[in-house]
């Protein structure tokens, strides 16, 4: 191999990790968010779930345009770009004074993620030489920047909301200044596509057969309609609980420290879940997936219950602390597993087309969630709007596990050929 792309690979390992815990998502807002925007500028908690529908939506809209962008200009320049968009997002919601300007941010935000989530993933599968054990280094270096990034997370939480008392200003200037780190960071990034480092640009009508014929294997690809399946139910379910839980906190009474300390709380089990993932995966292997789904339906239901009948307090919290630490652990072990599962018997030149379908299919199941989330809000309580969120999903899971069953889980041979694209 050239001794020139061995040191750019570990060039970029080095870094991802920690640029991986930085940027994952925004340092310090999520933990004031529903805060910041019910209380400071005075929006609806079922117009911020609505506003996250239709961030869905774009991202549903921008993920073809986005993978034909890391194509042609390369996955350094597209993360660098991302975090830039990142950073007028947050800019944005300072300045936000309604429902369209949270719409306009969200679009915003959309751009950043559409191209982050491909680039970010593609570029460190480019950095991992091919092998028999490509899929699990993957698997580690992912759920090592999910683990950095659910720390500091679980850490900035903590100070956000002592912070958001002070000033609701305060931890969104401080979100702000860690995206400003994260493009730093990203500025450290090689590309390192083999592939197209030996071939000029490829024309558009090129990529198009490609994603093209991506599309073809996806469509007779029983496994990855199974994950494609699963991972949008399940992420939609994962936003709107983000939400939620702000606002059930809110409904029983809980002061802004300790919404925070509880956010902070659910980010160290985000952290935990995916640290142990590979263990999770280990010990589970096929059902993975079923537990995780099963774990997340009973702990909505047990929230969405304690959060409805009139119990003390302290009681009502600690019960709640826990279920949304629960899903949130069962969130940072599926988002690793997901995305390693995805990579699975695929090529890299198809990696971001797959990336890409996968992020236009969970988007679309997420903004028929956020807004049938956000219309349960407008008509009843969030703790009523967990129960029936609770139920319903119990309903897709059982038919989601037996679909799932028989599609997943198995060794490389035992698969049709053209589950393999080779």
């Amino acid at each position: 191999m050239n001794e020139k792309i061995i040191k750019q690979r570990k060039q970029n390992m080095k870094i991802y990790s920690i640029y991986r815990g930085i940027s994952l998502d925004l340092i310090f807002y999520y933990a004031i968010e529903f805060l910041f925007l019910t209380q400071v500028k005075h929006i609806s908690s079922s117009d911020v779930v609505l506003g996250n529908a239709f961030y869905a939506i774009f991202m549903m809209i921008f993920q073809i345009p986005a993978s034909i962008i890391v194509d042609k200009i390369g996955t350094k320049r597209c993360t660098i770009l991302a975090n830039i968009f990142n950073g007028i997002f947050v800019i944005l919601i300072m300045c936000c004074q309604n429902i369209w300007n949270l719409i306009f941010a969200q679009f915003i935000s959309s751009i950043c993620f559409s191209l982050k989530d491909i680039s970010d993933k593609a570029l460190i599968r480019y950095s991992i030489p091919n092998g028999k054990k490509q899929g699990e280094i993957f698997s580690k270096m992912e759920s090592k920047g999910y683990k950095h990034y659910f720390l500091l997370n679980a850490f900035t939480s903590i100070f956000s909301g002592f912070l958001y008392v002070i000033n609701p200003y305060i931890p969104m200037i401080a979100s702000l200044g860690f995206t400003i780190l994260a493009t730093i960071i990203s500025l450290g990034f090689i590309d390192i596509e083999e592939d197209k480092n030996k071939e000029e640009t490829k024309e558009q009508g090129k990529y198009v057969q490609e994603l093209l014929e991506c599309i073809k294997f996806i469509a007779y690809s029983q496994r990855l309609r199974s994950l494609f399946l699963y991972s949008g139910i399940t992420w939609g379910i994962f936003c709107v609980m983000g939400s939620y839980r702000a606002s059930i906190l809110v409904d029983i009474g809980t002061p802004e420290q300790i919404i925070t300390i509880v956010a902070a709380i659910v980010g160290i089990g985000s952290s935990m879940g995916s640290k142990n993932q590979l263990r999770f995966h280990k010990k589970f292997r096929n059902k993975s997936l079923s537990i995780i789904m099963l774990t997340i339906t009973i702990a909505i239901l047990i929230a969405g219950i304690t959060g409805s009948i009139n119990t003390s307090y302290l009681v009502s919290l600690i019960i709640l602390t826990i279920c949304f630490t629960t899903i949130n652990f069962s969130k940072g072990v599926s988002e690793v597993l997901i995305t390693r599962y995805l990579s699975n018997f695929a090529k890299d030149k198809i990696l971001t087309q797959i990336y890409a379908v996968n992020a236009i299919i969970r988007n679309g199941l997420r903004a028929i969630i956020s807004l049938f989330g956000s219309y349960l809000l407008r008509i009843t309580t969030t703790a009523h709007s967990m129960i029936l969120l609770g139920i319903i999903l119990f309903v897709i899971m059982l038919g989601l596990i037996s679909y799932m069953k028989a599609r997943l889980g198995k060794k490389p041979e035992e698969y049709d050929e053209k589950e393999i694209l080779t």
